[in-house]
């Protein structure tokens, strides 16, 4: 994403970030979001999720790590993601061993795990994480936001 702004027409130039491709890379996936949107280059992203260092899985989204998607959908809710009018997709595949009449619940499963991390990244409670930044109190904040997860 940073070579495309020495590229010919920098405008023309952006990226996908895919959940999946990025554990595989061994990168975290809201960081590279991150990074693409300060640069306003994330044109689109494909969420999903991965048991780190296997073949691409393509797995539902959060299924591997719900923290790991709590920090992507908090990445692109704190960006306002949805007002670019870029797209989320959901790039995941039905396991290998299932019966034909419930191969299409994984897209079901993460968008439904989807747009409950959107409610709880708008839930969360704000002060709470202002303090434990300012106190520098990071484990506080890790667990405030497990408990949150976890409906506490």
């Amino acid at each position: 994403m940073a070579i495309a702004h020495g590229t010919v027409d920098p405008k023309r130039v952006g990226g996908l970030i895919e959940t999946a491709h990025a554990i595989l890379a061994g990168l975290d996936p809201s960081d590279e979001m991150a990074f693409a949107l300060a640069a306003d280059k994330l044109w689109s992203v494909h969420l999903n999720d991965q048991n780190v260092l296997k073949y691409d899985q393509d797995k539902s989204f959060a299924a591997a790590n719900l923290r790991s998607a709590f920090n992507q959908v908090r990445v692109l809710e704190l960006a306002d993601y949805p007002a670019t009018g870029r797209f989320v997709g959901l790039d995941v595949k039905a396991m290998r061993t299932q019966k034909p009449e419930v191969a299409h619940k994984h897209l079901t499963n993460s968008r439904t795990i989807f747009l409950t991390l959107v409610e709880k990244v708008r839930t969360f409670p704000k002060d709470v994480e202002a303090k434990c930044v300012a106190e520098r109190d990071y484990e506080a904040l890790e667990l405030a936001v497990l408990e949150h997860l976890l409906g506490g």
